[in-house]
């Protein structure tokens, strides 16, 4: 079975049950025992998770129990993607083809990576965002993309 890749805008989902297509994310979890995702995506979501806090979206409480749960799935859960040369490469790549913003094009980059080196077609691999940019990206790089 072909994994998931998660960005982070899609794995945030699972950590705050208010957000547009969480459950959908929460349905995924019930169905797969892993994700890919790149090694910086936790460090994305706590950003995510603070920045929801001063927006007061969230509680410190939330956030607390957020970063927990992050971290107990981050070593369980997750296949962390680290960031090595060919990611960085193909991220730059990325940058100077679509519209998109480092974090994204990392993301867009380590999931194109793993297919290539999977020997996956980039189309059998399904890559979740709640991005839009970076959806039509992924999309125009052949990715199976599916919007959260």
């Amino acid at each position: 079975m072909i994994l998931p890749y998660l960005d982070t805008s899609a794995l945030v989902k699972r950590y705050d049950p208010k957000e547009p297509g969480a459950e959908e994310v929460r349905t995924l979890f019930a169905e797969v025992r892993a994700v890919l995702t790149s090694s910086l995506a936790v460090v994305e979501a706590v950003s995510a998770f603070r920045i929801k806090e001063r927006q007061g979206v969230l509680t410190p409480e939330e956030v607390r129990l957020a970063v927990e749960a992050l971290e107990a799935h981050a070593a369980l859960q997750y296949r962390l993607v680290p960031p090595k040369p060919p990611v960085l490469r193909e991220a730059k790549r990325l940058l100077l083809r679509h519209k998109l913003r480092a974090y994204d094009a990392l993301h867009l980059a380590t999931a194109l990576v793993v297919a290539r080196v999977g020997g996956v077609a980039p189309w059998e691999l399904p890559f979740w965002t709640a991005d839009e940019e970076q959806a039509r990206a992924a999309e125009a790089e052949g990715l199976a993309v599916k919007r959260v």
